[in-house]
């Protein structure tokens, strides 16, 4: 985004990307089914998520790059080595943050306040909305900011999954089950009145940003987008950012290059990057007159802390000895079970736009301020199911319902619970604590 902004705002740019170059358009396999893949597609230990998965390199363990846990910790570090990193990966769920969420220190004294607020917030989550393409409703319910009108594409219809659980929990409990919002188009942009609107005083920006939208088809419901998206129908940086980036002619990428150092000057400016050549081993440098560290979390502290200096021999911007402190990660659990209630659905597809269509968000604010929970801040739910592409272990748990059953009795069981299965995935904030951090191993 920052290369995309700046590339287009006339900046020279320079992106060094650790990984290898990617195109999701060309290497996505879009329409191959899980019985056309080794074992399935299952999982792997080299392919943790699927023989499918976008993450052509990386992953939990990356050769040549180790890390190390303290004593009775397995710190888990996704790291995608490819253009693009994480942004082909990840869920595309893209919700905003609330009012409440930038002032939380503020509400239960925990944490802290960002120096900043939504407010401040609001018009970037509104133009990143409709450059990337996000779905979802305005709903107007406590910290679930609304976008402004003309921002959000339409969603998807519910499925019978969802529609069951909105049933039963917002009708019955009284639990807002809603529209998700995530970065898939349903519908093309209008590239002509965004374009403008995103740059309204900028020619070359509107040229490079309309030309790209237009080149973006929506989703039809193909395959997992977990795998990439070659018709750019999801947000991923390689087909929605950095193409029109690279059209201003104003952006250079070198990939492969793992970036060790920034360099200062006697003033203690940023000068430059040094950096190692992944495919010829030799120690580079660059020179900038602005360096944007975006590297991730515990990447960008490892760059910061082992960029010491007479000015900086801590690290840089380490004065204070927080950097990589107060280390934050997504708090999760889950459960799922056998629904009777949908057994026997009529065959139809479920397929949908990948990720979720219906969400949960935090409802008990109320009840949190009146002091009737007894822990500080929340989460939301996602959840899932039905009759998706069948796959390794698409009936996980079935054994323990068809008794053994064989033959003619099997088939029938199958057909009987296929699509009976749901998952509750409830996404939680973690309180930044001081025990929670990264630094290098000496």
């Amino acid at each position: 985004m920052c290369a995309y902004v700046l590339a287009c705002s006339g900046v020279r740019v320079l992106m060094l990307e650790a990984g290898r170059d990617y195109d999701p358009v060309t290497e996505t396999p879009m329409f191959q089914l899980p019985r056309d893949a080794p074992l399935r597609a299952a999982s792997t230990p080299e392919k943790p998520f699927g023989f499918y998965d976008a993450t052509v390199d990386g992953g939990w363990r990356v050769p040549g790059e180790p890390y190390s846990s303290a004593d009775g910790a397995d710190f888990m570090w996704w790291r995608a080595r490819m253009l693009g990193g994480r942004t082909n990966h990840w869920g595309r769920i893209s919700l905003r943050m609330g009012e409440y969420d930038y002032k939380p220190h503020s509400r239960d004294g925990l944490g802290f306040d960002w120096p900043m607020s939504y407010e401040d917030v609001a018009p970037y989550y509104d133009k990143t909305e409709m450059l990337i393409g996000v779905y979802g409703s305005n709903e107007g319910l406590e910290n679930t900011p609304n976008s402004s009108p003309g921002v959000l594409q339409p969603p998807p219809a519910p499925r019978a999954t969802e529609l069951l659980t909105q049933k039963v929990c917002g009708d019955q409990l009284d639990i807002p089950v809603i529209p998700a919002h995530l970065a898939i188009m349903t519908q093309r942009q209008e590239a002509e009145r965004l374009s403008r609107a995103l740059w309204p005083n900028n020619s070359l920006a509107q040229r490079v940003t309309f030309e790209s939208m237009r080149s973006r088809a929506s989703c039809f419901y193909a395959t997992d987008c977990s795998r990439g998206c070659s018709i750019k129908a999801n947000f991923q940086s390689p087909t929605v950012l950095l193409p029109p980036a690279m059209a201003t002619g104003n952006l250079d990428i070198v990939t492969d290059a793992m970036v060790r150092e920034v360099t200062v000057d006697s003033r203690g400016r940023a000068t430059g990057v040094h950096y190692i050549d992944k495919r010829t081993r030799l120690d580079e440098h660059v020179s900038a007159r602005v360096v944007v560290v975006a590297a991730s979390a515990c990447e960008s502290a490892r760059i910061l802390l082992n960029s010491k200096s007479g000015a900086f021999p801590d690290g840089l911007a380490n004065g204070s000895g927080l950097v990589g402190k107060y280390v934050m990660d997504t708090v999760g659990a889950g459960v799922s079970g056998q629904i009777p209630a949908l057994e026997n659905c009529p065959p139809h597809n479920t397929d949908g736009a990948s990720g979720m269509h219906l969400y949960m968000p935090w409802w008990l604010y109320q009840e949190q301020a009146r002091g009737q929970l007894d822990f500080a801040r929340g989460y939301h739910i996602e959840f899932g199911g039905g009759r998706r592409m069948p796959g390794y272990g698409a009936f996980g748990g079935i054994e323990s319902l068809t008794r053994g059953s064989y033959g003619q009795a099997f088939k029938e069981d199958c057909r009987r619970y296929y699509g009976s299965f749901m998952y509750f995935d409830g996404r939680g904030e973690m309180i930044p604590n001081q025990d929670c951090y990264c630094e290098i191993n000496p």
